[in-house]
């Protein structure tokens, strides 16, 4: 979020550069003429400039004519002044003519700062009141739930999917549930689902879903349950791929992308094959590594 502008501004319409008055008075008069409002309401004076003040107003060398040219259009007043719409001049002072017409009266800034102030300190009393009712019913529900065990870590996609079969358990019809399963297909899941357990999760339940996918990946995309079985110990050695290759959908969905690195490092003759995670390889998983490009 941009931090809050507390900064404060002056009311100037576009048209002031062509307004007769400035025309007459010139152009280093029509920036005094600026740089007055702006002390005026930086210092709340409700228009009253200090006739000393000028000079450091203008860098211009003669400030005393540039003061004089404002008061003859009429944009500033001097002290016998006969405008009737302006408060009088203080002795050794200028006014800006129709400061508080146009501009925040000192009155008006205190008004409302001291509104914004209250509404801050409401708005500080509700927030207050919402965070401990949180806290409140955090708390009551840390309480409510102390009996049951905790959840140690977050749901992975294995986990999902796990769910999701126990569900769709109810609705299986005979032929499915009858359907036999398929050696290469089981060999392949069995062998993610231990380089999950062996990579620090839980060993992932081999679902209804992950037969499916790992069938099509067989049958449909044509891998070999070898191949198949070499992209996983590749992607398990992988700091990065170890994270992401937790189901056969994964796997099947980023086969391509798997191969085409592996082929990559095998032509960069890389002894050590794949950059490993923290966990030792076996000869076997060397070996499918190292020919799965």
């Amino acid at each position: 979020m941009a931090e809050k502008d507390t900064r404060t501004y002056i009311r100037v319409h576009d048209g002031l550069p062509d307004h007769p008055k400035i025309i007459a008075a010139g152009g280093e008069a029509g920036w005094l003429y600026i740089c007055g409002l702006s002390y005026c309401s930086r210092q709340l004076t409700d228009g009253v400039i200090p006739k000393g003040l000028v000079p450091r107003l203008t860098d211009s060398s003669n400030s005393e004519a540039l003061a004089s040219a404002l008061l003859r259009v009429g944009l500033w007043h001097g002290f016998d002044h006969d405008c009737p719409r302006c408060p009088p001049a203080p002795a050794d002072s200028y006014v800006v003519h129709d400061y508080v017409v146009h501009q925040r009266s000192h009155s008006e800034v205190k008004a409302l700062s001291e509104k914004r102030a209250a509404a801050g300190r409401k708005g500080g009393r509700r927030s207050g009141e919402v965070r401990r009712a949180a806290s409140a019913a955090e708390a009551n529900g840390e309480a409510s739930a102390s009996a049951k065990p905790k959840q140690p870590r977050s749901k992975t996609e294995a986990d999902t999917e796990a769910e999701a079969e126990v569900v769709k358990r109810t609705t299986r019809t005979p032929s499915e549930s009858s359907e036999p399963l398929r050696h290469d297909v089981e060999r392949v899941c069995r062998h993610l689902a231990a380089a999950i357990e062996k990579g620090g999760d839980p060993r992932p339940q081999i679902t209804k879903k992950w037969r499916t996918d790992m069938r099509r990946l067989i049958d449909v995309d044509g891998i070999t349950p070898d191949q198949a079985i070499a992209a996983i110990d590749w992607a398990h050695a992988s700091d990065f791929w170890n994270a992401h290759i937790l189901s056969p959908a994964k796997l099947r969905d980023k086969f391509t992308t798997l191969r085409r690195q592996a082929a990559n490092e095998q032509r960069r003759h890389h002894p050590s094959g794949p950059q490993t995670a923290n966990r030792d390889m076996t000869d076997e998983e060397i070996r499918n590594a190292s020919t799965f490009g």
